[in-house]
């Protein structure tokens, strides 16, 4: 028998990165280690962190504007592909006075198991955040993923002065 997911989810902030995220409340949370950041990560099992939902948020040192969104997305894309097996099954961008995004949903191989991810980034000023919400196998994602829709999609970042 499959484990029901988890339905109430607990919002995690970061008072001093100025973000928040909605993470599901039975999972652990542990630290990232973040160069010029901050990160965590939440997953089902405090040891096995192949089902998890994560956010790293760094300053890059410079400001991004809607004029970098092309060499973003071409990054973003050139790296997703690089991964081995990757398949992007779907990939978007936008930019507007809030904020500069890219997301991709993306199967992979590791280990020598497919897997599967949504990463998104965004830039609000000179902070990027990356958060990625994936798991240990294709079926386990697309089993998780009405859990990690509302984690993925209501993520607030503000501007660092």
């Amino acid at each position: 028998m499959t484990e029901p997911l988890p339905n109430i989810l607990l919002i995690y902030q970061n008072p001093e990165w100025l973000y928040e995220l909605r993470r599901p409340e039975p999972w652990h949370e542990r630290p990232l280690d973040v160069e010029n950041g901050q990160g965590v990560l939440f997953s089902p099992d405090p040891v096995d962190t192949t089902t998890s939902l994560s956010v790293e948020v760094r300053d890059l040192g410079t400001e991004v504007t809607s004029d970098d969104l092309s060499d973003l997305v071409d990054a973003f894309v050139a790296g997703l592909e690089a991964v081995p097996g990757s398949y992007i099954e779907q990939q978007q961008s936008f930019a507007n006075e809030y904020a500069i995004g890219i997301d991709a949903v993306q199967t992979y191989d590791e280990d020598g198991v497919r897997r599967k991810r949504w990463i998104k980034l965004l830039y609000k000023g000179s902070t990027q955040a990356r958060l990625i919400a994936q798991a240990a196998t294709v079926e386990e994602y697309d089993r998780l993923r009405p859990l990690f829709a509302p984690c993925m999609t209501t993520f607030m970042l503000a501007a660092r002065s």
